[in-house]
């Protein structure tokens, strides 16, 4: 199993700003599952504050209605279909959101920048 960049620093934030361990874990286990299929998320948060992978693991009930497919790679096996994949995206990008509000704690990202300013939110 492969740690994310300064997990045990993240886990004390989480556990500051989530209500339960268990809600850590998810939170954890989320960002690593992204981390699999998008790469690192610190390298994303580098790259741009992490705006282009949080408008990847955006995926509305509109663009289901519409068959597309989401911009990520991260895969679901639900059996509940796109409902699956728009709940999943849902979970993992506000996983990931946590990550960066944490490296953005840490480093900040342009001035007064957050690394969810200008992403689209569908």
């Amino acid at each position: 199993m492969k740690l994310l960049i300064s997990e045990e620093e993240f886990r004390a934030y989480l556990g500051k700003v989530l209500s339960s361990e268990r809600l850590v874990r998810d939170c954890i286990s989320r960002c690593r599952r992204v981390e699999q299929s998008e790469g690192n998320l610190h390298d994303e948060y580098i790259k741009d504050c992490g705006r282009s992978l949080l408008n990847r693991l955006s995926y509305s009930k509109e663009d289901a209605e519409r068959g597309l497919d989401p911009e990520h790679r991260v895969t679901f096996k639900g059996s509940k279909g796109s409902q699956s994949i728009r709940e999943g995206t849902a979970s993992l990008r506000n996983a990931v959101q946590h990550y960066f509000e944490f490296l953005n704690q840490q480093r900040k990202c342009g001035v007064g920048a957050k690394p969810t300013d200008s992403v689209l939110v569908k």
